[in-house]
C-alpha cells in the first residue's frame, strides 16, 4: 500500500512541476501599447482620460514656442551668444571674455542691486548671484553676473545643453523664456567649460 501511495504522490508532484515552466495564456488580439501614448489615453469608453494633467502635459510639450520675435544669434566678435529681437535688442547675453563666463540680463535693475540669476530647463536648474550695472537714471541698467569655470558654470551649462526652453528668472524682471539652440554652448565651449 505505501508503495502505492508513493506512487500516486510522485505522480502529482510531476505533474504539478510540468506546469510551473509554462506560461499563462495570452489572447490571441493582445496588443503592445504605443511608446508615446500616455497613462490611459488610448482606453476606450471613458470620458475623459484619469490622468488629463499628464496627457494635457504631453500637448502642452509638443506646442511649439513662443518666441516674440527673439531668437538666439552668435557675435564672433564679441564671443557673445545673444538673445533677444535682433543685434539692437538682446534680453540676455552669455559671453566668454578673459576666460570668465558673463551672464548678462539686460532688463532695469535698481541702483546697487543684488539678487540670483536662476535658470531652469531640461531637467537641469542652476543659480549664480548677480549684480546691477549700468545708470539707473538713464534707465541704462542691467544685471550681471561674471563667473570664473566651476561647478556653477557646469550647471548653468547642462541646463543649455538640452532640446528644450530654458527659463531665466531674476527678481523684479520679467520672466524670459529662451528657445533652444546650439549657439547658446558656444560661450561655454569658448571658455573651456
Amino acid at each position: 500500500m505505501t508503495r502505492i501511495v508513493s506512487l500516486l504522490f510522485g505522480l502529482s508532484l510531476a505533474a504539478s512541476l510540468g506546469g510551473c515552466g509554462r506560461s499563462s495564456p495570452v489572447a490571441n488580439n493582445a496588443v503592445a501599447l504605443p511608446d508615446n501614448s500616455v497613462g490611459d489615453a488610448p482606453a476606450s469608453g471613458l470620458a475623459a482620460p484619469a490622468n488629463a494633467a499628464a496627457a494635457e502635459a504631453v500637448a502642452k510639450a509638443s506646442l511649439p514656442l513662443p518666441t516674440d520675435g527673439m531668437a538666439w544669434r552668435w557675435d564672433g566678435q564679441e564671443g557673445a551668444a545673444e538673445y533677444g529681437a535682433g543685434p539692437q535688442a538682446p534680453a540676455f547675453e552669455i559671453v566668454c571674455k578673459d576666460g570668465k563666463l558673463l551672464f548678462h540680463r539686460i532688463d532695469a535693475a535698481p541702483a546697487g542691486g543684488k539678487g540670483t540669476m536662476s535658470f531652469t530647463g531640461n531637467g537641469h536648474a542652476a543659480s549664480v548671484p548677480a549684480v546691477a550695472i549700468g545708470d539707473t537714471a538713464t534707465l541704462s541698467s542691467s544685471w550681471l553676473a561674471t563667473q570664473s569655470p566651476s561647478d556653477t558654470t557646469q550647471a548653468v551649462a547642462r541646463v543649455f545643453s538640452g532640446h528644450g526652453p530654458v527659463e531665466i528668472a531674476l527678481s523684479g524682471t520679467t520672466r524670459l523664456v529662451t528657445v533652444p539652440s546650439p549657439l547658446s554652448l558656444r560661450p561655454f565651449a569658448l571658455c573651456r567649460i
